[in-house]
């Protein structure tokens, strides 16, 4: 799938599109994947910061994903845990990053 459609298809995913999540930038061998979630009413916690599940659910699915795209159809990638660590309260428009290598791969 070319990762123009893959990107639009998951900011039209209900629970990015409706969580305020997007992804801005998919490169075409989908080794780079910028995700941006911005601030709205409906995902800020009672202290009037980023809800943290928001902040999970922007980070969830895309190791899984990247890896699966450049290792082929041959392969199923899963999640086996996830770990989120709060550095500073989430204020504004927050972005991640995720960088695929080589290294990576070959495990």
């Amino acid at each position: 799938m070319k990762a123009s459609l893959f990107r639009h298809g998951l900011n039209l995913w209900p629970p990015f599109l409706f969580a305020g999540i997007h992804v801005s930038q998919v490169t075409p061998d989908y080794r780079f994947v910028r995700v941006e979630l911005r601030m709205r009413p409906w995902n800020k916690n009672y202290v009037g910061t980023h809800f943290g599940g928001s902040l999970f659910a922007m980070t969830d699915p895309f190791w899984m994903l990247t890896v699966m795209q450049n290792l082929g159809r041959d392969y199923y990638v899963w999640d086996r845990a996830g770990e989120i660590e709060f550095l500073k309260p989430g204020r504004g428009t927050v972005t991640a990053e995720f960088r695929l290598d080589e290294t990576l791969l070959d495990q």
